[in-house]
């Protein structure tokens, strides 16, 4: 098995992370319709990030600041940098669920679902309400190609707290389950409001369901041309690769270099990420 490609890295918002935060100011929750919409603001999420970066350097067991550092580097994609501000929450609040919670979050956004599901069941036993980390552990289940699991906790999360990120995830795991037709009913209100997010979506549903010629037609229709044919020859690869293989390269952006039986073969990040300079070439 080849090493993963990342062709693509889509900021996630790691609910749980916001809820460690304890709510952040820098990115205001919007509601529409009942449901709620994060807004991404990655120039106040860099100067969030620079800011507690100086404030834990100033005092290493600033609490507030571990927690605002580790929520705005998610936000920004950067995993690894998050899980440093974690580790150190951890030692200094080691029975703290939400920590534990949030490191199992950001394990499911690098592509490591078999590391972040034990994690989610500590938070739960430490006394940390299931229901903050259920669209994070729906992916994990997602990612091993368990989607009734994922599906349940899709379920949850979107009772709770309903958001174009939980439908999202949610139909696809249904079109990656077979459930076309559900999954098509799912997804259709944010078609109906031109979710960037939503059409991508919908061109890999049509993969999945062996249609990617469509898809690719899909995405040309969708997105700027250099980007649609950089994304044309992966999207092809995706009637080919297992469920886990299809989550990941869905919601991650992860590809196998080759293709594979095993679920969780291509969940290892690696190469330059999708749009940065070294992957253009």
């Amino acid at each position: 098995m080849g090493a993963a490609r990342v062709l693509a890295a889509p900021v996630f918002a790691c609910a749980l992370l916001v809820a460690f935060a304890g709510g952040v100011a820098s990115a205001p929750v919007a509601h529409a319709q009942g449901r709620s919409i994060q807004v991404y603001n990655p120039d106040a999420q860099r100067r969030q990030l620079d800011d507690a970066t100086a404030r834990v350097l100033k005092n290493p067991s600033d609490m507030d600041a571990l927690r605002d550092g580790a929520e705005a580097a998610a936000r920004l994609g950067e995993f690894e940098q998050a899980l440093g501000f974690l580790n150190r929450a951890e030692v200094l609040a080691p029975s703290d669920p939400q920590i534990r919670a949030a490191r199992a979050s950001i394990l499911v956004n690098l592509g490591k679902p078999r590391l972040a599901l034990p994690l989610f069941e500590e938070a739960e036993r430490m006394g940390g309400d299931p229901e903050d980390f259920a669209i994070d552990r729906g992916l994990a289940h997602d990612l091993l190609g368990d989607q009734p699991s994922a599906q349940y906790f899709y379920a949850i999360a979107n009772r709770i707290d309903p958001s174009d990120e939980v439908t999202r995830r949610y139909a696809f795991s249904l079109a990656v389950a077979g459930e076309r037709e559900a999954a098509e009913a799912m997804l259709k209100p944010l078609l109906l409001e031109d979710d960037p997010a939503a059409w991508r979506m919908k061109a890999f549903m049509l993969a999945v369901a062996g249609r990617p010629s469509e898809a690719v037609a899909m995405l040309y229709a969708v997105l700027p041309r250099g980007l649609a044919g950089n994304l044309a020859p992966y999207i092809r690869m995706v009637p080919r690769l297992t469920p886990g293989q299809q989550i990941a390269a869905a919601h991650l952006g992860i590809f196998p270099a080759e293709g594979g039986d095993d679920p969780s073969s291509g969940l290892v990040p690696g190469g330059a990420p999708f749009g940065t300079a070294s992957a253009g070439q």
